[in-house]
């Protein structure tokens, strides 16, 4: 597990981090968000021991970073957003370098590469020069690198960026898979990236903790309004505005008689489901016959511009 207690972090007049607190239970994947400036990396350097914090405690595994270092970052297999690789290196030769930084035992190295080989799926490529590889398979690289003395936590700092729609989709199989073997914490800008790739969310801002839990918990903390898209024939849907946590009501013909109508309810505190039934029995008292009845989920984009109360959203 991950566990990060009151840690506050300050570059001269700056605090960059301010009495966080959070923790990502063991065997999940966390997604680590928030605005630029928000305080992720701080806090990612200081979990991987690059920098100490000025207060507070964290734990990673079972170690704790302050008290007992060494076995810290033996514990955390880190890929950080620019992953420098050398080019002249074969990725096996590179591989088994990097376990003897971890300190594996020589007679051991041989399975520990041929097991992140097959799990990051680099047999294609391990004999080639890193140098020659494209963006993906050197992602793939350094994950495998991160993975080579089965660290129990693994932390990955924008590892998709600059990976092609497909490159990035398989890159995030690879992340999904190492759920319940390792807790894996996964900071990036792109939310859908996130959403589809993680099951607990850690959001920040101005380095403090705004909020943390699944998607769906994050949706009910940072409500926005969300739509009911209908589409229908006959009937008065004109009562659908009298209906209370009814915001908006829009209509747009489709021709052949259909409407497609776009109903604005509250989120907030309100029962979705009871206020989409009412919508539904006021439709069917009005004699509309609909053909489509669909809610459509806000983006979590809007649910975290609303969190961090940045207009811009979290970028």
């Amino acid at each position: 597990m991950i566990s990060v207690d009151r840690v506050s972090k300050s570059f001269g007049r700056t605090r960059a981090v301010d009495h966080l607190s959070f923790e990502v239970p063991r065997g999940l994947v966390c997604g680590f968000l928030g605005p630029n400036g928000a305080g992720k990396t701080t806090t990612i350097r200081m979990l991987v021991g690059a920098i100490a914090p000025d207060e507070g405690s964290l734990r990673v595994g079972t170690a704790d970073v302050q008290r007992d270092p060494m076995l810290a970052r033996r514990s955390v297999g880190y890929l950080p957003e620019s992953n420098a690789l050398p080019p002249e290196a074969c990725v096996d030769e590179y591989l088994r370098f990097r376990c003897g930084l971890w300190g594996v035992a020589p007679r051991d190295q041989t399975a520990a590469v041929a097991r992140v080989v097959e799990r990051c799926e680099l047999q294609s490529v391990r004999r080639k020069l890193v140098g020659a590889l494209s963006r993906g398979f050197r992602q793939r690289v350094g994950l495998a690198a991160s993975l080579v003395a089965s660290p129990a936590v693994v932390i990955l700092d924008e590892p998709a960026t600059g990976l092609d729609p497909v490159t990035a989709q398989a890159f995030r199989g690879l992340v999904q898979s190492l759920r319940g073997e390792h807790t894996v914490l996964f900071s990036s800008h792109n939310l859908a990236e996130v959403e589809a790739t993680c099951e607990h969310l850690v959001l920040l801002s101005n380095g403090r903790l705004v909020a943390q839990g699944t998607a769906s918990d994050l949706r009910r903390r940072g409500a926005v309004a969300t739509r009911l898209e209908i589409e229908c024939t006959g009937g008065d849907v004109g009562a659908l505005g009298a209906v209370p946590g009814v915001i908006e009501v829009q209509s747009q013909s489709l021709g052949d008689g259909w409407t497609r109508m776009l109903v604005t309810v509250e989120s907030g505190d309100r029962d979705l489901a009871t206020l989409t039934t009412q919508v539904a029995a006021v439709m069917q008292r009005a004699g509309a016959s609909v053909r489509r009845f669909e809610r459509i989920t806000p983006p979590l984009e809007d649910v975290f511009a609303r969190l961090v109360g940045a207009p811009g959203g979290a970028r």
